[in-house]
Formats: structure tokens, C-alpha cells, sequence
């Protein structure tokens, strides 16, 4: 029995001894970023060439997974693939996976990601409550602002209440608007075969 536990307590630690970390690096400063499983990713990846394409795009989105054999891991969310037709037609194909049943991470080498849009949950998390606060703010200046100004026995409108009321709603709204843009997923250009190492871009690399 005493076995049996020390190999279970042996491939616990061996476990942790393998586990891995995606990095960024940038390759003009040598900062570096780890990213956080969990995190919210656009993953920008090429298409193969395809006749009559000018340029084609896919972007990955979906929450970061520890890296595991070597390989970038992400639960997805949603695809898209863009098409630009050389008679300049236009498409766009959109997947939804939120809702697939038995959803599994997607494995990519790193080779494939030309650019990385990040954000960690907390900051996915004030992202969030700040589309709630312009959401909230907005039907407060549109609708609870006119309505609740009403004197419906009367048949009047309360100017200054309504101006009160409008006026926090735009507060609020504002306030949103700001938490937006300050938590907007930041753009990580990564470094591709055949550009200069001194153009200011990124490394990905998986750290054991």
C-alpha cells in the first residue's frame, strides 16, 4: 500500500514538473509576458493559398489552455474565416462552438499564429461590466429618463427630473464607455519567418 501511494505522490510531482507556460517576448526591449490560462484570445492564423484567393485570414477565439507537448492549446469559442476574391467578392464564414457538446481544446503549433489579441479574466471580467454600464446607461437615458418624468394624472412632464435622471444614466454610460476601451485586448504582432529580429515584435515560446 505504501507503494502504491509514494507512485501516486511521484506522478503527481512529476506532473507539476512538466507543466508549461506560454511566453511572449518582445524582440527590440527582451520583455517578456506570460499569458494566463484562462485568458480571453483572438489567435490570427493563416489559410493555405487557395486559386482565384487574393488573401485569405482565421481567427481562433476562445480561453487560453496550459500548453501541452510542445502545443499552443485553446477552447474555442468562435471561428471566423475571411476570403478576398480576386474579382474583389468578399466572404466571410463564421463557426459558433459555446454550445457544441463534449467541446475539447484545438492544439496548433506556434509556427501558425501570426498575431495574438489578449486579455486576462480580470480584465475580461471590467470588460464585461463596462458593456453592462452602457447597456444600463443608455436605456436609463432613452427610456427611464422620459418615463419616469411623466406625470400621468396630470399629464405633465418634470423637466428637471428628467434631466436628472438622463444626466446620471449619461454618467453611467460614460463610465462604460471608458472601462471599454481602457480593457480592450491588447495586439501582440509575432515575429515571422523573413522579417528583421529588429522590427519591434514578439516571440511565442513554451517555457517547461
Amino acid at each position: 500500500m505504501k507503494r502504491f501511494y509514494l507512485s501516486l505522490l511521484f506522478c503527481a510531482l512529476g506532473s507539476l514538473a512538466i507543466a508549461q507556460e506560454l511566453q511572449l517576448e518582445n524582440t527590440v526591449s527582451r520583455r517578456t509576458l506570460t499569458l494566463q490560462p484562462g485568458s480571453t484570445v483572438d489567435l490570427h492564423l493563416d489559410l493555405p493559398a487557395a486559386q482565384m484567393v487574393r488573401s485569405n485570414n482565421r481567427v481562433l477565439t476562445g480561453a487560453l489552455q496550459t500548453p501541452e507537448r510542445g502545443l499552443l492549446q485553446i477552447l474555442p469559442t468562435e471561428e471566423t474565416k475571411r476570403y478576398l476574391f480576386e474579382n474583389g467578392l468578399k466572404r466571410e464564414d463564421k463557426t459558433y462552438y459555446e454550445e457544441l457538446l463534449g467541446r475539447q481544446p484545438y492544439r496548433l503549433p506556434l509556427e501558425e499564429v501570426n498575431s495574438i489579441h489578449y486579455r486576462t479574466p480580470a480584465i475580461e471580467g471590467l470588460n464585461k461590466a463596462g458593456k453592462i454600464l452602457m447597456v444600463a446607461g443608455g436605456a436609463g437615458a432613452l427610456l427611464v429618463a422620459p418615463l419616469a418624468s411623466i406625470d400621468y394624472g396630470e399629464g405633465s412632464f418634470n423637466g428637471d427630473r428628467y434631466f436628472r435622471i438622463a444626466g446620471y444614466s449619461l454618467i453611467t454610460a460614460g463610465v462604460g464607455v471608458g472601462l471599454n476601451l481602457s480593457t480592450r485586448k491588447r495586439d501582440f504582432a509575432i515575429l515571422q519567418p523573413g522579417e528583421s529580429p529588429q522590427k519591434n515584435r514578439w516571440t511565442l515560446k513554451i517555457l517547461n
